[in-house]
């Protein structure tokens, strides 16, 4: 009885020692400033089409801007809104930004097709299409990334015509990996209307997605992007990724190709990001110091 009660009682300072550790976390990232200013990430004001699918999708798109045209293509629970620093300043640059909201995000439906690679990547050659999008740089996050390479391997007659260069952006070719498929399983069920408030899920969140002193500000800002998409959606898309393995086609790219990696993304690591650039002919890999999943609202 000594040895249990002596255990339990370890067990009940550990925790405490990990609370307190949390809570010090979050006070510290309170305080650190946000590169930001408190401007929320949101796509530049320009035109929106409804695009339909053969499998009965609506696909929410928006553009702004004149000059080259750059796609962007967000990742899982996300929406367009998500490339908003990134785009604004784009525009600002001189370029034509074009936003896909894949299906059920973002104000897109869903089709009967559900939400695996090859879906994805056929919706995109039907936005290609549709919009007649010609001589793009298409560039994708995280399972946007997934969708624009699945699209340029699925359609090499479309995307070779139509993309001048490829974007990946803190993304992977497989999700067979035990740890991957667990992680997205925790995603499919967690409801994120309950994370705000939950000190263990802001450091999930921040430690997830995030560098190493990730504002209070970008926190509450990704906790509020993923509360904002469907649970039919969060659910759907993250088992609709289960198994997902393209390594091996890899080699058939032929647009030329930037990958982009974080050194603290947890999400999908820097090696799988290495792994994409081997595999890739000529691929060029550009590595971004201590920035985590969401390197796209980290970076300058």
């Amino acid at each position: 009885m000594k040895k249990l009660l002596a255990a339990l009682a370890a067990v009940a300072a550990a925790l405490g020692a990990a609370a307190i550790a949390i809570r010090r976390a979050m006070a510290r990232w309170a305080r650190t400033p946000d590169a930001h200013d408190g401007v929320a990430s949101v796509f530049p004001d320009g035109p929106e089409h409804l695009i339909p699918t053969d499998d009965g999708a609506t696909l929410r798109v928006v553009e702004a801007g004149q000059g080259p045209t750059i796609v962007l293509v967000h990742g899982l629970t996300s929406n367009s809104d998500d490339w908003g620093y990134v785009a604004r300043r784009l525009v600002d640059d001189g370029f034509h930004v074009v936003g896909v909201n894949q299906r059920g995000h973002g104000g897109s439906t869903v089709g009967t097709d559900g939400f695996d690679a090859p879906r994805l990547a056929a919706d995109l050659a039907t936005v290609f299409e549709q919009l007649e999008v010609t001589d793009a740089v298409l560039a994708g996050h995280s399972m946007g990334g997934i969708a624009s390479m699945s699209f340029v391997l699925d359609r090499p007659d479309l995307a070779n015509r139509r993309v001048t260069s490829l974007v990946l952006v803190a993304t992977t070719a497989r999700t067979s990996r035990s740890d991957q498929r667990a992680g997205i399983r925790l995603i499919s069920k967690r409801n994120a209307e309950r994370m705000s408030g939950d000190s263990s899920a802001v450091r999930l969140v921040a430690r997830g997605l995030f560098g190493r002193e990730p504002s209070g500000a970008l926190i509450e800002a990704a906790i509020a992007s993923g509360a904002r998409c469907p649970e039919t959606t969060r659910i759907g898309a993250s088992l609709g990724l289960l198994d997902y393995d393209i390594r091996d086609r890899l080699g058939s790219i032929e647009i030329p190709t930037v990958v982009v990696c974080g050194t603290r993304d947890w999400v999908t690591p820097l090696y799988e990001s290495k792994a994409i650039a081997a595999a890739i002919p000529g691929a060029m890999l550009e590595v971004v110091p201590d920035a985590g999943h969401l390197v796209i609202w980290e970076a300058d």
